[in-house]
């Protein structure tokens, strides 16, 4: 065992929580490791000490004061959570950093879009491409019209031709 494991088992060796077989390393280690044992020592005589200490009763004031404090904790968490949005400490904060970091990304590809040639060549190859797609789309909605149209004569011819025959009566 090293010193640097050692002193790490020093206070559960303190407490009782270690196992007999580190307990029996620990105690091998320290017979044999000078400084570990002027440590292992001082700490010792320390919590000896700090057992010894009389307990003391905290005062009815001061225990008043320990009992306001989560309430005006809770106060100051609710006034300083409306003045938190509009901190710069808010907006810097790791919590909203994909936030900035998305509105550079968009801002940076809208300053290429409208700010540059390579921009101003894709704004017009994509306002001519929406161009064609209307106009196909009057096509459809003529050729439509114009199809709506010769149904309506072929059911009026039709009627016509009923009504001649006696068959169908209008009103």
């Amino acid at each position: 065992m090293n010193c640097k494991e050692a002193r790490q088992l020093f206070s559960a060796y303190l407490e009782a929580e270690l196992k007999p077989e580190e307990t029996d390393r620990l105690q091998a280690h320290l017979a044999q490791c000078p400084d570990c044992a002027s440590l292992f020592e001082v700490m010792n005589n320390l919590e000896q000490s700090l057992k010894n200490l009389p307990e003391v009763e905290p005062s009815a004031a001061l225990l008043n004061r320990l009992y306001l404090i989560p309430e005006k904790a809770g106060a100051e968490t609710k006034a300083r959570g409306r003045k938190r949005f509009f901190s710069w400490k808010f907006w810097l904060s790791p919590a909203f950093q994909p936030v900035l970091t998305s509105v550079t990304v968009i801002l940076v590809a809208l300053s290429i879009l409208f700010f540059t040639s390579p921009g101003k060549s894709f704004r017009k190859s994509a306002s001519l491409e929406i161009h064609r797609g209307y106009s196909q789309a009057q096509k459809l909605l003529v050729k439509a019209g114009i199809l709506t149209d010769k149904v309506n004569g072929y059911r009026e011819n039709f009627i016509a031709s009923l009504e001649a025959k006696n068959i169908y009566k209008s009103d």
